[in-house]
Order: structure tokens, then C-alpha cells, then sequence
């Protein structure tokens, strides 16, 4: 009976050895997993073209207030200029003056010397239209460069034409009065502007409102303008065409 119990408890401390063995060949042990190390691309930058400011846009300057006095000096020529006869030089004619007759519309130059236009052409007197710009110049002295003192010769206006007086003073938009003088026996008030490295003087007769004499300094050159023995309102209509010459030339 004993035998027979221990061989009972043999044959299950077998099998029980047996389920175990197989068990743990079932239940391998968990494999422990390494961590994968990953490679992270750093994020490619995006160029971004750089913001440009934005240039605030250049404000006018305030307008100068001109004083009213001056003001006034530089509207007077308006109803009370009608025509103007003077002598004119600047520096390109030095030392020649030319006699001058000029409206609104129209002005005579007498040279002082006949001027070459081309071969044997010469010209002294020149009858210019501001509206048209067109040029006339004829010949009239008796001297044997004038064949025909009759005949007019087409000239270029830009060569003849000098500004006027009127011409500066209606270009005028800001001045300064730095002093009242005496000019040519007439009371004329300097006024000065300035428009960048340019100054302008004026020497501008204080009952017509009309320049004697213009200076304009610009860096180192400076030029002169000047209109002497000035006359007012006294042009008439055959002062500033062509008067048909009956003399003989010779």
C-alpha cells in the first residue's frame, strides 16, 4: 500500500515537472525593447525677404507769408505797365546795349552794331511776335552791308529775345525788401530771393513795380541785368513794325 501511494505521488511530481517545463517554454521572457533613436530634421527655413519700411512721403514746406508791402510793390506794374522802351545789357552783348520797345505782345530791338547772319546777310533791326515767336530782322543803316533795307530775314527768335522786366518781376514768388535806394533819379526798393544756391536781387522801381537792374548769383558766377533810361507807356504801334526805308543806299 505504501509503495503504491509513493509511486502515486512519483507519477504526479512527473507530470507536474512536465507542465512546468512547458509553461515556460510558452512564457519566454519579454524582450526589452532598446529605444529606437530617432533622427528629427530640423524645420527648413522659410526665407523671408526683409520688411522694408515704409518712406514717408516728403511734405511741402509751408508757404513763405511775403510781406504785404512787398506784395503790393510786385503787383503794381499790373494796369499801370503798358509798354516799355530801354536800354538793355548783360553779359552775354557786354559792352553793347541794345534799344528796346516792348507790349504785351511785341517787341523791337535796334542793335548797335549790324549782326552777321550768314554771307554778306547783316541785320540790325529785329521785329519780334511773342505769341508766335516768330523773328524779322532787317537791314537799315546806310552802309554798304545793307543792299536792301526793305527786304526782312528770317532770325531765331530765341537769340534776340532778352526777358523783360515784366518777365522777372511776374516770376517773383517769394522776396524779401532789404533796402530803399536811389536809381537812373528814381526810388527803388532791393529785394532779395533765394531758391536753393540761387540769389536773386532786384532793384525794382517802387511807383511801376518794374526791375531796374536784376543780379543773379549762383556758386560763384554771377550775371547782371540791366535796363537804363527806362521809359513807361510811350511805344507806339510804328515803333514795333518795319517802316518802309525810301533813302538810297549806295
Amino acid at each position: 500500500m505504501k509503495n503504491r501511494y509513493l509511486a502515486l505521488v512519483l507519477v504526479f511530481s512527473i507530470a507536474f515537472l512536465f507542465l512546468a517545463g512547458c509553461t515556460a517554454k510558452q512564457e519566454a521572457p519579454a524582450q526589452v525593447e532598446k529605444p529606437t533613436t530617432q533622427t528629427t530634421t530640423p524645420p527648413k527655413e522659410v526665407e523671408t525677404e526683409p520688411q522694408q519700411q515704409a518712406v514717408p512721403e516728403p511734405q511741402p514746406e509751408p508757404a513763405r507769408q511775403m510781406d504785404k508791402k512787398v506784395a503790393e510793390l510786385l503787383q503794381k506794374h499790373v494796369g499801370r505797365v503798358h509798354s516799355l522802351k530801354y536800354m538793355y545789357q548783360d553779359q552775354t552783348i557786354k559792352p553793347e546795349e541794345w534799344e528796346t520797345w516792348v507790349t504785351d505782345d511785341k517787341m523791337h530791338v535796334k542793335l548797335r552794331e549790324l549782326d552777321n547772319v550768314e554771307g554778306d546777310v547783316y541785320v540790325d533791326q529785329i521785329y519780334l511776335d511773342l505769341a508766335s515767336k516768330d523773328a524779322k530782322g532787317y537791314c537799315e543803316r546806310t552802309v554798304y552791308r545793307c543792299a536792301d533795307p526793305n527786304t526782312p530775314v528770317d532770325v531765331t527768335f530765341k537769340k534776340y529775345y532778352r526777358k523783360t522786366p515784366i518777365d522777372w518781376i511776374e516770376g517773383v514768388t517769394y522776396a524779401v525788401k532789404e533796402s530803399e535806394e536811389q536809381m537812373q533819379q528814381r526810388t527803388v526798393w532791393k529785394l532779395v530771393s533765394e531758391e536753393g544756391d540761387k540769389i536773386t536781387t532786384m532793384w525794382v522801381d517802387d511807383y511801376y513795380g518794374v526791375p531796374l537792374m536784376v543780379k543773379v548769383k549762383q556758386g560763384t558766377t554771377v550775371n547782371d541785368y540791366i535796363y537804363e533810361d527806362m521809359a513807361f507807356n510811350s511805344v507806339e504801334d510804328s515803333d514795333l513794325t518795319h517802316r518802309l526805308v525810301t533813302v538810297t543806299y549806295n
